[in-house]
């Protein structure tokens, strides 16, 4: 409001100026240098008053204005028109000084008194226009009575003056009582409090935040004082205050927020920031001490977090179900693909969803024996999936009256277990089974070859022996040492294999001269009284075939596999070599004329200590260890022992191994 005066003071000063000189100087016809000097002195006692902040004093000065009237219109040294011509001009000078009080004054004695120098003025005025009789009479046209006019625009400004004042009391007294109360509550609020100002650049953007005052909890919570906070650069003073560095201009100025979280390191302490704006030059900011609710939801997140390790911990699959059968919760573990929807459960019954009518059936009834005994129940089921079947224990007990609660725990690994623990007590059974029997078959195949060595012995020493029955006696004792040493040697390899003592020492191997060995020492061993021939199938004809490999559990893998052909085969042929399998690997083999192997020993025929009856009948087998110490080999080599067989056309036992550094053999060439 000191503004609008000020500039009207101004404006008043300078139209008077403009006018004077305009008068004086340009119209001289209109010239009335009194009238123009005293309102020019009646804007200047105002302004200087003004400048003094005598605002009421300045005021006042509209009390000259009907002066400086008579002086314009009535007085003796007036240059203007007749009173009769300028009472209308005089009127709107009162009106214009009235509405000079109105704006900038509220309703006083000085009022009244400007009332009673208007009247008086227009009584003058009137008086020299010879008009006043004209306006006390009764049939006067009231709208056009000066007199009346004034008074009423005097009575309407003042009124509404009155009024706006009475509001504008009202306003100032409740914005008191609202300042007091803010500053009992800033001083008496038990949490920190800031008041903070803002400091704006020309296009209204905030530029710097300062604090203007902090309350008594801020100064005891974070051992600051008023003093050393008033004036601060917000951002600066408040990363000293809570010892953090927060961006305090972000949450205030560039993404302005109401509330937000605030760690001061300094006590491990957290506060809820709240800002509020009372203007756009002041706000508050309050910090709510939240440290305790922050403990409490660690504490609480962290049990939540025990929660759900036992949840995870306990069974996969909760119902909540009633007595009629009827789903009323479910969870369903994630990872459980395989579940419908919880929405396509709850509301359903156990004898629509989950199981069979049966078994739906068994698990009602254990509802119904919880439900009465208040007792534990318990029933295993099986769920079908596509790919398997999975195993489950269902514990159901009392929830309350009407509804159970019941867990059901996936039970597949331990019933899987239980089958291959009994799977694998049947085969222990089996081994030890076998291995009494390879005792007895032991036993009982030493006991053959040293009664031959024995009693061949006694008949060499005899002294009237003849040459050719000495040399067959001879030979019929290597070849029964022979048979025992092969036995030794297959007991010695069976122990090394389940300490998991064999090594492999790979080396260049040339199969060329391996081969030829095993020929020479064979053919040795082929019995005389036998129509058995023994073929060696090279097809790579040249001087140094080989690969890289372990040369001795090669030659023992072919010493066994051939050994086994010339005791089952009676007649025809056993051949053994190799055949090259592209430029990776190449397969060795050995194939006999026997009487082959029945299909229904196939898949045992590898077993350790197992023997075919018949041949056992026949005294034709061993312990039933060659066979299965030659499939270890090879598997240790990288390859597998297969068999092709069929019963009446022999045998043909062949594995693979791969080429690696080979010598001999064709190359592909990309």
């Amino acid at each position: 409001m000191l503004d609008y005066l000020a500039l009207f003071l101004l404006g008043g000063i300078t139209v008077s100026i403009i006018l004077l000189l305009y008068r004086e100087v340009i119209r001289t016809d209109l010239s009335s240098p009194v009238a123009g000097t005293a309102t020019l002195l009646m804007f200047a006692a105002a302004w200087f008053f003004f400048l003094r902040k005598k605002v009421q004093t300045a005021i006042s000065m509209v009390l000259f204005l009907p002066m400086v009237v008579y002086f314009y219109y009535i007085s003796p040294f007036s240059n203007s028109a007749s009173a009769a011509e300028t009472l209308d001009r005089a009127f709107w000078w009162l009106v214009a000084g009235q509405a000079y009080l109105f704006a900038f004054s509220r309703f006083s004695a000085r009022s009244v008194f400007y009332f009673i120098l208007g009247i008086a003025l227009l009584l003058l005025h009137s008086q020299e226009a010879g008009l006043l009789p004209n306006y006390i009479k009764l049939d006067q046209e009231l709208v056009r009575n000066p007199f009346l006019l004034f008074t009423l625009v005097c009575i309407l400004t003042t009124l509404i003056r009155i009024n706006f004042d009475h509001l504008a009391d009202e306003i100032r007294t409740g914005k008191e009582e609202l300042e007091s109360q803010l500053r009992d509550a800033f001083r008496n609020l038990p949490h920190p409090m800031a008041q903070i100002s803002t400091e704006k650049d020309q296009d209204g953007n905030i530029i710097r935040l300062e604090i203007t005052r902090i309350n008594p909890a801020f100064e005891s919570a974070l051992k600051v004082t008023a003093r050393e906070a008033k004036n601060q650069e917000l951002n600066r003073f408040f990363n000293l205050a809570f010892r953090s560095d927060t961006n305090w201009n972000d949450i205030f100025i560039l993404h302005t927020r109401s509330q937000a979280e605030i760690f001061s390191p300094w006590k491990n302490q957290w506060f809820d920031l709240h800002v509020f704006w009372l203007a756009e030059e002041i706000c508050f900011a309050l910090f709510i001490d939240i440290t305790r609710d922050k403990l409490q939801i660690a504490s609480l997140e962290e049990s939540r977090s025990r929660y759900l390790a036992l949840l995870e911990a306990i069974p996969d699959i909760f119902f909540v179900i009633d007595r009629d059968g009827t789903y009323q919760d479910v969870v369903f573990k994630e990872q459980e693909k395989f579940y419908p929807e919880t929405t396509e459960v709850i509301g359903n019954t156990i004898y629509s969803v989950g199981f069979s009518r049966d078994m739906a059936s068994k698990i009602h009834d254990c509802i119904i024996k919880a439900l009465e005994n208040d007792t534990i129940e318990s029933i295993e089921y099986t769920l079908e999936t596509k790919n398997n079947s999975l195993f489950y224990e269902m514990r159901i007990a009392r929830l309350n009256d009407h509804s159970v609660i019941s867990i059901a725990r996936d039970i597949t690994r331990r019933k899987k277990a239980e089958f291959e623990l009994e799977i694998a007590k049947a085969r222990a059974e089996d081994a030890s089974a076998l291995k009494s029997r390879f005792l007895a078959n032991l036993s009982h195949d030493i006991r053959t070859p040293m009664n031959a060595i024995i009693n061949f012995t006694r008949m060499l020493s005899e002294p009237d022996l003849l040459p050719g029955e000495r040399e067959e006696f001879t030979q019929d004792v290597f070849l029964q040492g022979n048979i025992l040493l092969r036995m030794i040697e297959n007991t010695i390899q069976l122990s090394k294999i389940e300490t998991n003592m064999v090594e492999v020492h790979p080396g260049f191997v040339n199969l060329h001269k391996l081969l030829r060995e095993l020929y020479n020492h064979f053919m040795m061993q082929l019995p005389d009284h036998r129509d058995i021939r023994l073929i060696l199938d090279t097809p790579v004809k040249s001087n140094e075939v080989g690969f890289e490999t372990d040369a001795t559990l090669l030659r023992e893998i072919l010493i066994r596999l051939i050994d086994n052909a010339i005791k089952f085969t009676r007649e025809g042929s056993i051949t053994f070599g190799y055949l090259p399998c592209g430029s990776q690997h190449i397969e060795l083999f050995v194939k006999d004329t026997g009487p082959g192997i029945p299909e229904k020993e196939k898949e045992n025929i590898f077993m350790r200590f197992y023997v075919i009856e018949a041949d056992r009948q026949a005294n034709r087998s061993g312990p039933g260890l060659g066979l299965s110490i030659a499939q270890h080999f090879a598997a240790l080599l990288g390859g597998e022992l297969m068999l092709d067989t069929k019963p009446g056309y022999g045998s043909r036992f062949a594995f693979r191994l791969p080429l690696k550094n080979s010598r001999g053999f064709l190359h592909i060439v990309q």
